[in-house]
């Protein structure tokens, strides 16, 4: 799809925080180490062991160790690196104990040693395959299998990992209206179609790093740093936007639903949050796909919602948000309904109350 640069071009009040999450295509997977600290530890190991084994002497065999050493190389750097950490485990070996490890003579000692490579490079395989198996169902699990965006629990895995203490988010809740309808009438190949575009498109409004999930038929997730509380309000009119611009450009019965919840620095409980967004979210949808804006502060072990401010733009111009005087400043327990806020409606183009 074809849009014109300056419809996606930031607002100038949009300032988005640098964060290094880089956790969404490899999430935790067990025992997954970055290659340079594999690295690390298998160099360390190897002296530690190496050494062992030249005070102890013959008396004592190391061989399950370097074993162990040669099996974490090759679940976490790769069957290439393995083999190599093989040769310098036999190297070590034969350096430090030459052939008196095989009392029975040459001949035997050059056939217990081919027997022992051929088992090294069998497991060596053995946990290469099974590395990248059991890998692949890792994240088939954590992944939409429609969209290949995370679904909900990669979503929460990712989110309540990251160090929340000194960094805004915005938490949004989208919900595609009129899905149904489109699968019912031009059916469910059409309706996955616009799935699947509508989620391409939204990855390229958002950075590699922010956390994008589908967490149902019709609804999704993104959750982003952003600078300050203001650069959240313009972080989630412009998402809006352009989910909406997506829905309408596949289909022109679609519209986008957004509840956008800005996070204050502090602790985190997601599955709570995600409660406020999601009401937010409702009260968008039954004010006609429109976008509900809420703040979110702790204080004193007490959550508020404060739903100080409100946006307002004509469908596809740019507007970055503003502040209303007429609305009166106030805070809300979390128990408390949430006022509706004047948002950007793209059904109609105008303001909404």
């Amino acid at each position: 799809m074809a849009h014109s640069s300056a419809m996606w071009k930031k607002p100038a009040t949009e300032r988005r925080a640098k964060v290094n999450i880089s956790r969404a295509s490899k999430l935790f997977f067990p025992l997954n180490m970055a290659r340079p600290r594999a690295w690390i530890v298998v160099a360390l190991t190897l002296c530690i062991v190496g050494l062992a084994d030249a005070i102890s002497g013959y008396a004592i065999w190391f061989g399950p160790l370097y074993l162990m050493i040669i099996g974490f190389a090759a679940w976490s750097l790769g069957w290439r690196e393995a083999v190599g950490v093989g040769l310098s485990c036999l190297g070590i070996t034969l350096v430090v104990n030459g052939f008196s490890i095989y009392p029975y003579g040459t001949a035997h000692a050059y056939w217990n040693l081919a027997i022992r490579i051929l088992a090294v490079l069998v497991i060596i395989g053995i946990l290469d395959s099974a590395r990248k198996l059991c890998e692949n169902e890792w994240l088939l699990a954590r992944t939409d299998p429609l969209t290949g965006v995370l679904n909900r629990q990669a979503f929460f895995e990712l989110a309540e990992s990251i160090d929340h203490s000194e960094t805004w988010y915005v938490l949004v809740y989208a919900d595609l209206d009129g899905l149904k309808r489109l699968n019912d009438r031009e059916g469910h190949a059409r309706g996955d179609a616009c799935l699947q575009a509508y989620t391409a498109h939204v990855q390229q409004l958002i950075r590699k790093d922010d956390i994008f999930a589908r967490v149902g038929g019709d609804e999704f997730f993104i959750y982003l740093a952003v600078r300050d509380e203001e650069a959240g309000k313009a972080v989630a009119l412009r998402l809006h936007k352009g989910m909406n611009e997506a829905a309408s450009e596949f289909s022109a019965s679609l519209r986008c639903s957004t509840g956008a919840l800005i996070l204050a620095p502090g602790s985190r409980s997601l599955s709570r949050e995600v409660k406020i967004a999601d009401e937010l979210m409702y009260q968008a949808k039954n004010a006609g796909a429109s976008l509900r804006v809420a703040s979110v502060h702790e204080r004193r072990g007490s959550l508020y919602v404060s739903p100080d401010w409100k946006l307002s733009a004509a469908f596809g111009e740019e507007a970055g948000p503003t502040t209303c005087a007429s609305i009166e400043m106030r805070e809300q327990s979390v128990g408390a309904a949430i006022e509706p806020i004047e948002a950007y409606r793209p059904s109609t183009g105008i303001a909404a109350a």
